[in-house]
């Protein structure tokens, strides 16, 4: 027998709900960004996520299912269960990926 794995509960800042409500992001997208999103170290301790059009694709294409409601959206995550912020961009920032 398989246990399944849960990602732990999210907990929203106060900043974080307010962005979540102006960019139309539920508890749904947060958890669809952080589970198909790319990873990048987002500096103290923090972990960005986003989701572009190549993790869409591949959702897609791997499970037959339709992100593109939430392209182009980043979510920044503190130890693991805080979020700090929600956020459209266009790609990584430099600083996710490394280049200081």
């Amino acid at each position: 027998m398989h246990r399944l794995q849960q990602a732990p509960p999210l907990w929203l800042v106060p900043h974080a709900k307010a962005r979540c409500q102006q960019r139309a992001c539920d508890a749904i997208g947060l958890s669809t960004i952080i589970r198909h999103g790319r990873r990048y170290h987002a500096g103290e301790g923090r972990k960005a996520y986003f989701l572009g059009r190549k993790d869409i694709a591949r959702a897609r294409h791997d499970h037959g299912l339709d992100l593109s409601r939430w392209i182009d959206m980043a979510v920044i995550v503190q130890d693991g269960t805080k979020v700090i912020t929600v956020q459209h961009v266009k790609r990584p920032k430099r600083s996710w990926r490394g280049r200081h």
